[in-house]
């Protein structure tokens, strides 16, 4: 028969066992929290009205130049045509009114691009911009592309007369493609230059592409469609330029547009932006800038 003793210590031991499993709770609850904090942290994304506001700001004080407007973090990087620049250089020392804007974001990345044609010097330009920022809005990164009289296919004009383009809206949801797909669409358009690709793009039945401003998917006295081509047709299909570089993305499903960034021709520094309706590339903006080194992003 057992005695006070040992009945006393039996007792005692469910509130010793608590004590103990209470003792450890107090550790590794908070450390649970923490890491269910940086958890959810990780798959943050950042909210699509900020990331519209940073661009439109970013517009506004380039063409203010006044880069002190713009909410940098300290470790900012900046790119004007590829060529690595302080914040405040380059185009920033002659860019004045914003004449046309159309603005993408990718909330999944923290990204945003714009599309703009701005006066300098009193004469359109062609740009175009790539911003990422970090969880507190801070700008990280700037690449910015430049095109003048002087580029590719250059005609401010006719990259004014496509203001009516709708880029930037939502689209319904059914009309929506996912972000994997659109990706591999834009990414293969640059395989299909070639005489015989092995790829095939998703392409509308009806198709346009503006190069630099320049309708390249309907016949002019002055532009012709790729051999073997009809008009409104976007493959590439037949003209031989292969090397591209590595391709970076940037997407916006909910406005179903992809933006792809190269070094086309392994020389111009490009951007391709692709609308999607349905599963399909329907229309195609490209802003081309001058030949340049490494882009500095790959």
């Amino acid at each position: 028969m057992r005695n006070k003793r040992e009945l006393s210590r039996e007792r005692g031991r469910p509130a010793r066992i608590f004590e103990r499993i209470a003792r450890a709770a107090r550790v590794v609850l908070p450390a649970m929290l923490l890491m269910s904090f940086f958890r959810v942290e990780a798959e943050a994304k950042c909210a699509r009205a900020e990331l519209r506001k940073t661009a439109e700001e970013y517009l506004s004080a380039l063409s203010s130049r006044k880069p002190e407007k713009l909410r940098l973090s300290t470790s900012v990087q900046y790119s004007e045509n590829g060529k690595m620049l302080q914040v405040g250089e380059g185009l920033w020392r002659t860019a004045e009114k914003v004449k046309l804007k159309r603005i993408v974001v990718d909330a999944a990345m923290c990204g945003a691009r714009a599309q703009a044609v701005i006066e300098e010097d009193g004469r359109p330009i062609i740009f175009g911009v790539r911003l990422k920022t970090d969880a507190f809005g801070m700008i990280e990164e700037i690449e910015s592309y430049v095109a003048r009289e002087s580029e590719f296919a250059f005609n401010a004009t006719g990259l004014l007369k496509t203001k009516g383009q709708q880029w930037e809206k939502a689209i319904p949801v059914k009309e929506r493609t996912p972000r994997e797909a659109m990706i591999k669409a834009a990414d293969e358009y640059f395989m299909m230059f070639s005489l015989e690709p092995r790829v095939e793009v998703p392409f509308a039945r009806v198709c346009d592409r503006w190069e630099n401003g320049t309708l390249t998917t309907v016949k002019t006295s002055t532009v012709s469609v790729i051999e073997g081509s009809a008009e409104h047709d976007c493959s590439p299909k037949g003209l031989v330029t292969p090397r591209h570089g590595a391709r970076r993305f940037l997407v916006d499903e909910e406005a179903g547009v992809v933006v792809a960034y190269v070094r086309f021709s392994s020389l111009l520094p490009d951007f391709h932006m692709f609308r999607m309706r349905g599963g399909k590339i329907d229309l195609i903006q490209v802003v081309v800038g001058a030949n340049a080194g490494p882009m500095n992003w790959d």
